[in-house]
């Protein structure tokens, strides 16, 4: 991981991929102390990275309860059913 410097008087992050060892860290701040203040959490957490990069790959990866794979028929139905009553909202 990229060492932190000043550019210009403003700390550079990193960008890109996220590593294991970044993942690990975040998981294991947020099970301790919650999902809160995300720019806290980046700079209390030890990582280099912007508040909203962790937020985003919080509730976007990380997060224990995030359903992946194939939606079932019921799921589809739903998600047409509400298209149709509310549009592209």
């Amino acid at each position: 991981m990229a060492a932190k410097k000043e550019e210009n008087g403003k700390k550079v992050v990193s960008r890109g991929a996220w590593t294991a060892e970044e993942d690990r860290k975040l998981a294991h701040y947020i099970e301790a102390n919650g999902a809160k203040r995300w720019k806290n959490i980046a700079l209390n957490a030890g990582l280099n990275r912007c508040g909203k990069s962790c937020r985003l790959r919080w509730l976007n990866y990380l997060r224990p309860n995030i359903k992946r794979g194939n939606i079932s028929d019921e799921e589809e139905d739903l998600i047409l059913r509400l298209h149709k009553l509310l549009g592209n909202r």
